[in-house]
């Protein structure tokens, strides 16, 4: 049989056409397709692009793509409404099962394999992932004619929107705008690429399909409701541009409704087709299941540089004393304490713990810390007073040199000193510290990006060392735009900061992005990203593309906008905390990324980080389909395909989660002793185990559980096996 709703179109350019009595899936197949969507410009490559009923669009540029028309039917037969909503692939969960329904219904069609049983199961499958994963109300989306256009297009197009019901004519539109018809047709053409009457004729009509459908209505009233001169006229017109009277409209079956595109000169390489289907297949089945490991294709890491953020004198001195955090700062020269406590606090502490706090922990554990500064008796505070203190122990201990300090920065901020005097200050610093390094908070010029290109030379002109930017501070979170809000809450969506980043020619430089949210997962008010350990591994992935590093804070603090955390205020180590280490790791390591899964090269062994990519792509971690995905590993080079042991970790809101182990309520009702955490730490950890596998007789497969992060070590180094199965059994334990 042949799919009457599917489309391959191979033209580099399709006119203006108006979808109705459905929704249009739009999937590329070779290159990108640029669509004007209305008004607006789209670029689809990766993804697919959703036309919703009565929208108009126009393909510009096109190699190869898919066309699915799917008519209202298709969703009411299961059983979904269908006109009170509208649908946007950003919500998409499951977008790996309908890609491969969509390829699987082509690839039939065009092999002549399709069978009415097969072409009703893939139409099944996409229709009912979009009805319950990308619908929304259409009271919550606007309307194509919603948005504002240059000249007078939206003034005319909001009067014919909202006047659906009357007689709409170029004249009575001309006087209204007070434009000749003549510029108004011109203008609307040159605009959507339709003409005036076309527009108006084809939404009226497509809107009437509801109604008509319904069939509580008569013709003749559906006419008078759409403004219409006669039954007759709206028959008519109808028949015009459907093909069908009303009537006989009405009579249709989910498979008599297409969407009319290809042109007889839409000429197509069946061949060539059929190879990119069964390619992106391929793609689609490797992507979601097969790890392939090939070491020849690391790289250098540049991976997870991590701004600590303290913000009490207790978190303070609670670092550099309790040997537990240690770990903090163990092999990796990519941590920055960043200490944001108001300086009188600090002033105290430095005269009391001279001798054995913080200043010996600072040279001793290599610590790169950050102080912030808001006014000039700041500054001559740390110079006077706080600095003083540093130099009388370092002269008081011969071995230590004046070089021993320059881990320390200072961190100035544009929205409480101009850059004038943060100039003058780090000048002042700079008579009694050689080696320190400056930082400054930019985030004010993010508030108002029309003052940072001002400002752009003199920063060049400084060289700061680091460029912050607090999310807290932020007009917006990561500037978000509220419409995107609106359709889905990308936890990590950096591409308007970006944006400025690039305007003002600063890309280079470090940045640093500060107080990195734990927000709520989409659907579920109750989740926080914290426990949620592939989006965590997400996050730093994403994070990594834009910024030098990120800022969580020690301790959670008891706010309303929460950063990401090591610790709870009780002292228990988060997911994050429990996760940091391995995240670490990976800076001393030749790393490759790859869509949901790591793959870090150590001298002695091969780490993999697989995370559960249905959370990654749905942000959600309720109302999910259990399923048993499972994963498979392997050698590409034949020869490394052995024997090795392999240790294996799962992180997941059972192992490694506090929140499990000890609800919190529970939690903030007693005061727990050193002890108790100490002993409760030891035993939330990730689930381990140790076992020995052979590549050679067959693939390494592990099953994927939900909202978890699987780590596996393949040793492959006989010489240090024993060395690091002993060191890492005793770590686990």
């Amino acid at each position: 049989m042949k799919a009457q709703c599917l489309n391959i179109i191979s033209k580099h350019k399709y006119p203006t056409k108006r979808v109705t009595d459905g929704i249009l899936l739009l999937f590329p197949l070779k290159d990108a397709v640029e669509v004007q969507h209305f008004i607006t410009n789209v670029e689809v490559e990766e993804d697919f692009l959703i036309v919703n009923n009565t929208e108009i669009f126009r393909i510009k540029r096109n190699e190869m793509s898919l066309l699915l028309y799917i008519s209202s039917d298709w969703f009411h037969e299961r059983g979904y409404s269908f006109f009170e909503y509208q649908y946007t692939s950003k919500l998409i969960q499951s977008s790996s099962k309908l890609f491969e329904a969509l390829l699987n219904l082509a690839k039939h069609h065009l092999d002549q394999t399709l069978t009415n049983e097969l072409y009703e199961t893939y139409m099944y499958k996409i229709v009912d992932i979009i009805a319950t994963e990308a619908k929304i109300d259409v009271n919550y989306l606007k309307q194509q004619t919603d948005y504002s256009f240059y000249g007078i297009t939206g003034e005319m197009l909001d009067y014919v929107n909202t006047h659906l019901h009357k007689r709409l004519t170029l004249k009575a539109i001309a006087n209204k705008v007070f434009i000749s018809q003549s510029n108004i047709s011109s203008q609307f053409y040159n605009t959507l690429g339709m003409r005036f009457k076309t527009y108006v004729d084809t939404l009226k009509l497509s809107v009437s399909i509801g109604p008509l459908l319904d069939g509580e209505l008569t013709i003749s009233e559906i006419s008078d409701a759409y403004g219409f001169s006669s039954s007759a006229s709206y028959s008519k017109k109808f028949k015009h541009y459907f093909g069908y009277s009303p009537k006989e409209y009405r009579q249709l079956t989910k498979s008599d409704k297409v969407f009319n595109i290809v042109t007889k000169d839409d000429e197509q390489n069946f061949e060539e087709t059929q190879q990119i289907i069964a390619k992106k297949l391929q793609k689609l089945n490797v992507q979601n299941n097969y790890i392939c490991l090939d070491i020849n294709e690391m790289a250098e890491s540049n991976n997870d540089a991590i701004v600590i953020q303290i913000h009490s004198l207790e978190e303070f001195r609670n670092l550099f004393d309790n040997q537990s955090m240690r770990y903090i700062f163990e092999g990796s020269q990519k941590v920055l304490v960043y200490c944001m406590i108001d300086v009188e606090s600090l002033r105290g502490a430095f005269t009391t713990d001279v001798d054995c706090g913080f200043i010996k922990f600072v040279l001793n554990i290599n610590v790169n810390i950050a102080f912030q500064i808001q006014t000039d008796e700041e500054v001559n505070i740390y110079i006077d007073e706080i600095y003083s203190q540093y130099k009388s122990y370092v002269q008081s201990h011969p071995e230590l040199l004046e070089d021993s300090m320059h881990s320390v920065s200072y961190v100035f901020d544009l929205s409480t000193m101009p850059l004038k005097e943060i100039y003058r200050n780090i000048i002042k610093i700079q008579r009694y510290r050689k080696n320190v390094k400056f930082g400054v908070d930019i985030t004010h010029l993010f508030n108002q990006p029309e003052a940072f290109k001002n400002m752009e030379p003199q920063l060049k002109r400084i060289g700061f060392d680091y460029y912050f930017i607090d999310n807290h501070k932020l007009s917006s979170s990561y500037l978000n735009e509220d419409h995107e809000e609106l359709l889905t809450k990308e936890v990590f969506k950096f591409s308007n900061i970006k944006k400025i980043m690039s305007e003002m020619q600063l890309e280079e430089r470090k940045y640093y992005l500060l107080n990195v949210h734990n927000n709520f997962l989409l659907n579920d008010d109750h989740m926080e990203l914290i426990e949620s350990p592939p989006l965590l591994m997400s996050m730093f992935k994403k994070a990594r593309g834009n910024f030098f590093g990120v800022g969580i804070d020690l301790v959670k603090q008891e706010d309303k906008k929460h950063a990401l955390y090591l610790y709870d205020r009780n002292g228990f180590r988060s997911i994050l905390g429990n996760i940091y280490e391995r995240l670490m790791e990976k800076s001393k390591s030749s790393v490759k990324e790859y869509d949901y899964y790591t793959v870090a090269h150590h001298p002695h062994k091969i780490t993999i980080f697989v995370g559960d990519w249905r959370v990654v792509e749905s942000e959600n971690t309720l109302d999910h389909e259990e399923q048993n995905i499972q994963i498979h590993i392997n050698f590409k080079d034949m020869m490394l395909r052995r024997a090795y042991v392999i240790f294996y970790e799962t992180i997941s809101n059972v192992y490694g989660n506090i929140n499990y182990a000890i609800p919190e309520h529970l939690r903030n009702h007693y005061q727990w002793s050193n002890e108790c955490i100490k002993k409760i730490d030891e035993y939330n950890k990730p689930e381990f185990s140790v076992f020995e596998h052979h590549f050679e007789e067959e693939t390494l497969t592990l099953n994927l559980d939900y909202n978890t992060v699987h780590i596996i070590d393949i040793y492959i180094n006989d010489q240090h096996i024993i060395k690091f199965i002993k060191c890492n059994i005793e770590k686990a334990l």
